[in-house]
């Protein structure tokens, strides 16, 4: 049956309620919706015709010693099926997954650094060849930025090397929709509608060339539409410390970012003699992020400064989100989180309990392993949030 527009609209605030939170029952999601339970069984009806959900069984509580049993519901897999795909300076990433966060196919490729401005062509070629290679319909494909979109055609960000790529281009280049996000939302999404079992406030704090900290609260990206929101690589952490590239002296990024870090080896790397990175890499421009890792973990004294220096600022950042927003857990995502003595060293610093409140608010820290792969995942999840949100999910 053809489903009215209102019908489509309270199917989307449905499924927003059954993505993070399923298996749950009718009568459950009524009770959070607010929509009737008659509505509610009427319209997840529909969607079990359509394939979008499923009956699990009847729920099973102790407590609950006569009358009938929730049966639960929970969405289906393979209903649909949608592109994910990440730009970055180093590589481009693309997957295929359907509605649940389920892989189906994955590709990388790796593009030329030494380039001053990076083109859209390349990125299109790639993407054609993957989506051609698919033998499953495609509903959408999501692209996740190293910077926002407002509606226009480039990449709004401070970083030179995005001035000419062509985001119009991308969206002429295939007949399907195309939708596009900064990568860290995205990948706050994945963890939404993927990876969640309750609809809880998050923070998913990213460190890579830059440093972005998405804050999804009740159900969403807070203030997605002030870009401003969540840059807090550019939060003055040392009013005496480097000029950033925004202007301002001791932001943030100028401690912890890689592209800082980096920065700060290549001058050890020319400066000491004593340094073990002379014995990791013959020349400063071979030094990776690998190559600092593998240094603080031999205790090169240098290394260890800067890491550690990097650690307490972060630490200071979080903790401080801490005290402003309500969220009970963070994510931290990069290659600097993955490495176990960073982490657990992080993980001691967040550890200190302000002394303020009488009940401490203490969030959970998730390590979220880092992949290429992560924002393509989060670009997917991408579709379905503005699928749901254009209410044009269940047709």
């Amino acid at each position: 049956m053809e489903l009215t527009k209102k019908q489509k609209e309270l199917c989307s605030e449905i499924l927003n309620v059954i993505f993070p939170e399923g298996p749950i029952s009718r009568i459950d999601i009524a009770n959070k919706t607010g929509i009737t339970p008659a509505t509610v069984s009427f319209l997840t009806g529909i969607m079990i015709e359509k394939n979008l959900l499923y009956e699990l069984g009847e729920s099973y509580n102790e407590t609950i010693k006569a009358g009938r049993r929730k049966i639960l519901l929970d969405v289906s897999q393979e209903h649909s099926f949608f592109i994910g795909a990440e730009i970055t300076e180093s590589f481009y990433s693309y997957v295929l997954t359907d509605n649940t966060g389920k892989i189906f196919s994955k590709k990388i490729y790796s593009i030329n650094t030494s380039e001053i401005f990076i083109t859209s062509d390349v990125f299109i070629k790639n993407l054609l060849s993957f989506y051609r290679s698919l033998t499953v319909p495609v509903s959408a494909i999501g692209i996740a930025l190293p910077g926002h979109y407002n509606y226009s055609s480039k990449i709004l960000t401070n970083n030179y090397t995005w001035k000419h790529f062509d985001l119009k281009k991308i969206i002429d280049s295939v007949e399907i929709p195309i939708f596009f996000e900064n990568n860290v939302n995205c990948m706050a999404l994945a963890e939404h509608f993927f990876y969640s079992q309750r609809n809880e406030n998050f923070l998913f704090f990213h460190i890579g060339r830059g440093i972005h900290c998405s804050y999804f609260y009740k159900g969403d990206i807070f203030s997605k539409e002030n870009f401003l929101i969540g840059e807090v690589g550019h939060t003055v952490v040392n009013l005496d410390g480097q000029y950033c590239e925004c202007g301002k002296r001791g932001c943030l990024q100028t401690y912890t970012s890689e592209t800082w870090l980096l920065k700060y080896s290549q001058s050890i790397y020319r400066n000491s003699t004593s340094t073990f990175l002379h014995q990791l890499v013959d020349t400063e421009s071979e030094i990776s992020m690998e190559t600092l890792l593998t240094a603080y973990d031999l205790g090169d004294p240098a290394i260890l400064k800067i890491f550690d220096n990097a650690l307490n600022y972060i630490a200071l950042t979080l903790n401080n989100l801490n005290m402003i927003l309500d969220s009970a857990k963070i994510f931290l995502h990069g290659q600097i989180f993955d490495n176990k003595n960073i982490f657990n060293f992080l993980t001691q610093l967040l550890n200190v309990e302000p002394k303020l409140l009488v009940f401490p608010k203490q969030e959970e820290i998730i390590k979220k392993p880092y992949q290429k792969i992560n924002g393509a995942i989060g670009a997917s999840a991408l579709c379905i949030y503005k699928k749901l949100e254009n209410y044009d999910f269940v047709v």
